[in-house]
């Protein structure tokens, strides 16, 4: 009798949550409108449609959206499938990205029932002979299900690693482990405008979110993936002047060439950039003559 081939390691990724809003006319008419396309959609899918009530705004809720309007700003919420599948159309209209959730989900042999436990007697070993140590939880539940919380809640990121399968109730063998990082505020809108520039926005998010445990010594078992480090270098350090001259030489002449045929509004407007930071972003970065 042969012997069984090892479970060769899989994984998907994606935007799992989204907060972002909007402020500026334009912005809050296409939030909305973008809203209300999604809204169809999910009771199309068999979503039931519900009236949604948050801090001064009210609108409606559905499946993986909830979508309010203030009389003056406009707010969107997507979870779950439907922030993988439509945080891209939204992020370019808002002003403001308050919550990103990003989640890489993991199958693999190395990856057992007892993941999170080991990997936080990893970390407590680990932290004698390092410096100060990263604040972290584990949550063991009557279901089978783990969860290893990493940072504080009320910081810019957070991160957390767990059973999805056990989440799901779903008998798997071996189990799908989710890791997944929180960010909020500044780090929120960045990693967010950075998404929407990413060709490969799967890629993208796997390679943030392996890059982000990595930094905490909770690597997931996957192969490096090349991550442009967008908000930790200081302005004017050695990596921002090189990722400045990148953009010169290998991005500017095709978005000028597109800026040619479509107009500026329209090409920064599918970049993600806001049209606030514009004057600044064409004449210093993109390099463009008046």
């Amino acid at each position: 009798m042969g012997s069984v081939a090892p479970f060769v390691a899989r994984y998907e990724a994606g935007i799992d949550y989204l907060t972002c809003t909007a402020e500026r006319g334009h912005n809050v008419a296409a939030l909305l409108a973008l809203s209300e396309d999604v809204l169809r959609q999910e009771v199309g899918a068999g979503a039931i449609l519900k009236p949604w009530y948050w801090q001064g705004f009210g609108g409606q809720q559905a499946g993986g959206i909830s979508s309010g309007f203030s009389g003056t700003r406009a707010i969107v919420r997507l979870s779950g499938s439907t922030a993988r599948e439509c945080a891209a159309e939204f992020i370019p209209s808002a002003d403001n990205v308050s919550r990103l959730d990003i989640q890489l989900t993991i199958r693999a042999d190395a990856l057992g029932t007892s993941h999170a436990a080991k990997l936080y007697e990893s970390l407590a070993t680990r932290d004698g002979r390092r410096g100060r140590p990263i604040a972290r939880s584990l949550i063991v539940d009557s279901r089978g299900g783990s969860s290893l919380y990493l940072g504080r809640r009320i910081s810019d990121s957070y991160g957390r690693i767990y059973n999805k399968s056990a989440e799901e109730q779903k008998n798997e063998t071996p189990p799908r482990w989710r890791y997944e990082v929180e960010y909020k505020r500044k780090l929120a809108l960045a990693a967010a405008r950075a998404y929407v520039g990413a060709v490969e926005k799967d890629t993208f998010c796997a390679g943030e979110v392996r890059h982000w445990f990595d930094r905490r010594n909770c690597t997931p078992p996957i192969s490096t993936i090349p991550r442009l480090d967008y908000c930790s270098d200081a302005r004017g350090s050695d990596s921002q002047s090189k990722l400045v001259k990148w953009l010169k030489v290998t991005v500017r002449p095709s978005v000028q060439r597109l800026a040619l045929e479509y107009g500026w509004p329209d090409v920064l407007a599918l970049l993600g950039v806001p049209l606030a930071y514009s004057d600044r972003y064409v004449n210093e970065v993109l390099g463009a003559e008046e």
